[in-house]
């Protein structure tokens, strides 16, 4: 009879370097197919998403939605005594405790898989096959390595940060006060989520940035609007502006562009991107990073190592949590089982929290266009919807880019409130390489925010109801005898 031990040391043995959204979910993964799992993480399960990303800005974005509902409750009818006044201690307090309760989830399922967790910092080897080396020289052996070592913020060469005064998004939440005023250093989606937040919570915002226009990498309709929203705050956006120096002046700091000041404010944030770890990798490992940093993979995630994958932003490419989770479990799958699909990047939707938010999926126009596309797109404004009526957020619209000849559904760009979670029913269908007009065929519920993209579908080769008539002249009126 087998001991358990002994049935222990049959399995796959899976090694993890990495607890950020791709290790700890490859993790759970492979121990869910029946694999033993070895994870090394030196700071806490969850990576940078966690701690000090994705969630922790997304409950700043709340706070800041709550506060412009707050400050325009008189339209509804509601009285409010006195002002609603922002306090950042109690803020940071609660994302504090939302992290660390989201963590101890983490761990708890951990346990209850049976997962290894080894609390220090660890590098790939090969010896007679993949292995951990940890920092105390300690080997552990496995038959397949997975590397998830994340990024860090991309910081311009001539900015010295200080953790306070100049900084990156990794140390907001550990600011000890709000500033009055902050100046954000890029254009992109961290930058821009940023801008809107501060401005919400009565911080003067300038956001200067390389591009011309805010969100550079998407669909331009969806930068014009935002860039249309951010002046609407009053937020000063700086477009074509490359921040490559900051000084001392005074109380206050200045931000440079070589000898022209862009401006001036109390505190700078640096939101330039993020870069690839893969100092770890050691001489003769076999993998040899790309321009950016970043570990080439192919589609199952494999690197040239033999026996070693990698998943997450140390890849590249969109660096993002979601797709750093669908990359993890495309390489469990394909190392324990030797199937499944392989990761498809045109599939995974990107949500930016923004005001109003932005939820995309698929080619932007421009792509479609370019990749020789006989493009037919339509767009349809939210402000012709009676949920976003009464809701009184109409800013915004939906976007599809479709094949003109077989009506293959491309891209999907929605701007408008909860369109984070609205991108994802066109996200279906663009996987499946299904039809735009599976959009405009399926009944969606009124009155709902969902029906934007209904009537956007509707208009792609047709007529939307809600939409001015495109032809008003080719239409007969029917009489009747």
């Amino acid at each position: 009879m087998t001991s358990f031990r002994e049935h222990r040391e049959q399995r796959p043995h899976v090694g993890i370097i990495g607890g950020g959204p791709a290790g700890y979910v490859a993790a759970l993964r492979a121990a869910a197919l029946g694999a033993r799992v070895t994870l090394a993480e030196d700071a806490g399960l969850g990576g940078t998403c966690l701690h000090r990303g994705c969630i922790p800005t997304k409950r700043l974005a709340t706070t800041g939605h709550l506060l412009e509902q707050l400050r325009d409750a008189a339209r509804f009818g509601i009285a409010l005594e006195g002002a609603a006044i922002p306090r950042w201690p109690e803020m940071t307090a609660g994302i504090s405790r939302l992290t660390e309760d989201l963590a101890k989830g983490i761990h708890g399922l951990f346990g209850e898989r049976g997962i290894e967790l080894i609390r220090a910092r660890a590098r790939p080897r090969l010896d007679h096959g993949p292995l951990l080396e940890l920092g105390d020289g300690r080997r552990v052996p496995v038959d397949h390595l997975l590397l998830c070592t994340g990024s860090r913020p991309r910081v311009p060469a001539g900015i010295a940060l200080d953790g306070e005064r100049v900084c990156t998004s990794d140390e907001v939440p550990g600011w000890r006060r709000l500033p009055a005023s902050l100046l954000i250093v890029g254009g992109g989606v961290i930058a821009c989520e940023f801008a809107f937040i501060f401005a919400a919570l009565g911080v003067e915002v300038t956001l200067a940035g390389r591009a011309a226009q805010p969100l550079p990498g998407l669909d331009p309709d969806v930068s014009r609007l935002i860039a249309r929203e951010l002046k609407r705050r009053r937020i000063r956006f700086l477009g074509g502006r490359g921040v490559d120096r900051v000084e001392e002046d005074g109380d206050a700091l200045r931000a440079c562009q070589g000898e022209t000041t862009l401006g001036r404010a109390e505190r700078i944030l640096v939101c330039t991107g993020r870069v690839p770890n893969t100092g770890s990798l050691p001489p003769g490992l076999g993998i040899e990073p790309g321009p950016g940093g970043e570990i080439p993979v192919d589609p199952w995630m494999r690197t040239t190592a033999p026996g070693i994958y990698a998943a997450g932003d140390v890849t590249g490419g969109a660096m993002l949590a979601h797709a750093a989770s669908a990359q993890a479990r495309v390489a469990v799958e394909h190392m324990l089982r030797g199937e499944g699909r392989p990761y498809a990047a045109d599939h995974v939707p990107l949500a930016v929290f923004t005001r109003p938010e932005v939820g995309c999926v698929g080619l932007t126009e421009p792509e479609a266009r370019a990749r020789g596309a006989a493009v037919a797109c339509s767009r349809f404004e939210l402000r012709a919807l009676g949920r976003a009526q009464a809701m009184g957020e109409t800013s915004g619209f939906v976007k599809l880019v479709a094949d003109g000849r077989n009506r293959t559904l491309l891209g999907a760009h929605i701007v408008g409130p909860c369109a984070s979670e609205l991108v994802h029913e066109a996200a279906a269908v663009i996987r499946r390489g299904g039809a735009a007009e599976e959009l405009a065929e399926t009944v969606h519920a009124h009155p709902t925010l969902s029906e934007g993209i209904q009537e956007a579908a509707e208009n792609l080769f047709g007529q939307a109801d809600h939409a001015p008539l495109r032809n008003p002249l080719e239409v007969k009126h029917v009489t009747t005898p």
